[in-house]
């Protein structure tokens, strides 16, 4: 009994054994998205090679590619900037009643070989045509993904904060995106309207744990710090300057 209560004790005290690196594979319009996550918890996020979230050592960078090369931004900080030249919502919306809800769905099913939950994010509380349209969600609580599902979650946050200007926090919107996907990570994202076909919006494909080059998680060029863009946006914004948003740096 001792003998048993020891190695109990010792494998209590051991070190956990690190995750193993993930790559999550997607379709998503026509595109592929790949999500990669090492066991140091560093994740790059690409989208058909033109759009890249890279998390390195516990921030994340917006890569954006250009035609003379690649720009990389600190996420936090374009958000704020964002955040800052995007209409807000007028206040009659704040006051329109509605409200979403997360709803469970048909029978669980598996997608390319991954066992997952179905859910339905409805509006619960609004015009009657928009209640009949909802976006069919299916998460998998499968422990492999689960770094993958944190990486969608982070950036969920990112999109609701940008949408957070025109889409009043009283509507639950965003309460319900992030209660669905703290369920597992995304194998399916499919809208629903029972009046015509929609297009699927992103689908499991592939799962792969073979270890991750390192330099996947290297930014690929300086990174371009608010002040620049700041500067930049004030140069486009005065009278007859003629530039554009392409213009930033």
């Amino acid at each position: 009994m001792r003998t048993g209560l020891f190695l109990a004790a010792l494998l209590a005290l051991a070190p956990s054994p690190a995750l193993a690196d993930v790559t999550a594979r997607y379709a998503v319009g026509g595109k592929e998205l790949v999500v990669e996550v090492d066991d140091g918890g560093n994740s790059r996020f690409e989208v058909g090679g033109k759009f890249t979230i890279i998390r390195r050592d516990g921030t994340d960078y917006i890569v954006i590619q250009e035609k003379d090369g690649p720009k990389v931004f600190e996420m936090a900080g374009l958000v704020e900037l964002m955040k800052g030249i995007l209409p807000k919502t007028p206040e009659a919306a704040e006051k329109e009643k509605i409200a979403f809800g997360a709803v469970a769905g048909t029978d669980p099913i598996t997608i390319a070989g991954i066992a997952g939950a179905v859910w339905q994010m409805r509006m619960l509380e609004g015009p009657a045509d928009d209640r009949k349209r909802y976006v069919e969600i299916v998460t998998s609580a499968d422990p492999r993904l689960a770094p993958v599902g944190q990486v969608f979650g982070r950036t969920a946050d990112v999109a609701l904060e940008f949408m957070a200007n025109f889409i009043p926090e009283s509507s639950l919107f965003g309460g319900t995106v992030r209660e669905i996907l703290a369920k597992g990570a995304p194998l399916r994202v499919q809208p629903v309207d029972p009046a015509k076909k929609e297009e699927m919006l992103l689908e499991f494909k592939s799962l792969d744990t073979a270890e991750i080059d390192a330099k996947h998680f290297e930014l690929p060029a300086p990174v371009t710090s608010i002040d620049e863009i700041f500067g930049s946006m004030d140069a486009l914004m005065k009278p007859g300057a003629g530039g554009a948003i392409k213009d930033l740096p």
